[in-house]
Parts: structure tokens; C-alpha cells; sequence
């Protein structure tokens, strides 16, 4: 994001963020209107084009947004020091809670961003890595094997299955969440690690020695 609007009122920028955030997670980029955005976000849209030059510039801008935002938020708050899978996994669905809590339609601004829809659009993300020097791959192979112990897993033959099924299943409890947020407008999250560390003693006896 440009200097000017990273020193913009927080209270106004997210406004800003998550209503451009919602409109093209609801609409391709074609349909997608810079009225619905500014309406939403309680703003003119000299304002919005005042920071973001045009509509490509604010979903540009926007993409880059939401990829650093989640993927710093994840690097720097992880503990890499952490050899259990199941712990690093935890932590990384708190935190994707934690992110999906500021901004409630990203994960579905990513997918529809990354759904293939657009021909064009996975290379224009990956220039967007570039761009930002957002090294998403890395990051994705990290955050599951980096200083992770898999000498506990009872089966070496059949590890990455293992670790398959474990990620799954996390992200499907986290996608749940995501909808009680919705409807309850935030989550208590000492319930959600107490039901966390449930479900990883059942998988544990399942997969570890």
C-alpha cells in the first residue's frame, strides 16, 4: 500500500479495505463497482481514487494487501521452533481466526482472486509476488516442514498422506469457525484452542507412535 494511505485513520482504512475486499470477493472484476465500495465504506470516491488511482489500481493494490497481510501475520507470529506438526497447525488456524476476524471476506477474496476464473490472473498474482516480494511458495512449504520432527509419525511411508488428512481436517474446523464468526461476530479463543487441542489428541493417537 502507498505511503499516504498506510498513514490513513485506521478506523477508516479498514472501512475502506474490507468493503473493497467484500465487493470483489462477491463479483468478478468486471462487475465489481467502485460505487458499492465507497458506499459501503462511507466514503466519496474522489477520496478512493485519491489513494488508489483507478479500479485495477485498487485491486492491485488490494491483492497485495491481503497476501502480506496474512502471510506476516503467519511469519511472525508462528513459533519455528515448534517440532510438533500439530502445534505449528494450530497456530497457524488461530491466527488465520484472528486475521479472518479484521477481515471477514479475505479468504473468500483469495479464492476467487486464485479460482482460475480469470485465465490471466494466477500469472498477474505471481507478478504480484514478485512485485511485493511475497515469496508465497516458500512460505507455504515452510510453515509444514520447517524444523518439523516427523520421526514421531508411526508410518515414515506414508508421512505426507498423514500430513494431508491432518491439514485438511484443521482447516475444515477453521472454515467452521469462520462461519460462527459471522453469525456470532467473534469467537472466544481459549474455547477454540481447548477444542483444538481436543481433536489433536484424537489425531495424534491416530497418526503418532
Amino acid at each position: 500500500m502507498d505511503l499516504l494511505f498506510q498513514n490513513m485513520d485506521p478506523d477508516k482504512k479498514d472501512r475502506i479495505i474490507n468493503a473493497a475486499i467484500e465487493e470483489f470477493s462477491l463479483y468478478p472484476y468486471e462487475k465489481a463497482s467502485t460505487n458499492n465500495i465507497v458506499n459501503n465504506a462511507g466514503i466519496s470516491k474522489g477520496l478512493l481514487f485519491h489513494y488508489f488511482g483507478n479500479k485495477q489500481d485498487l485491486y492491485e493494490k488490494l491483492i497485495a494487501f491481503v497476501l502480506d497481510k496474512l502471510f506476516n501475520e503467519i511469519t511472525s507470529k508462528v513459533e519455528w521452533d515448534e517440532r510438533d506438526l500439530f502445534e505449528r497447525i494450530k497456530s497457524i488456524v488461530i491466527i488465520k481466526l484472528k486475521v479472518g476476524h479484521a477481515y471477514p471476506n479475505m479468504f473468500d477474496f483469495i479464492i476467487k482472486v486464485l479460482s482460475g476464473k480469470n485465465t490471466n490472473m494466477i500469472e498477474e498474482v505471481k507478478d504480484l509476488y514478485k512485485k511485493y516480494g511475497l515469496n508465497i511458495q516458500d512460505l507455504l512449504s515452510d510453515l509444514y516442514t520447517k524444523n518439523i520432527d516427523y520421526s514421531l509419525f508411526a508410518d515414515p511411508h506414508t508421512v505426507v498422506e498423514c500430513v494431508n488428512v491432518i491439514r485438511w481436517t484443521m482447516e475444515k474446523y477453521a472454515e467452521e469457525n469462520f462461519l460462527k464468526m459471522e453469525t456470532m461476530g467473534g469467537l472466544n479463543y481459549d474455547k477454540v484452542s481447548a477444542e483444538l487441542d481436543t481433536y489433536i489428541g484424537i489425531l495424534k493417537k491416530t497418526f503418532y507412535k
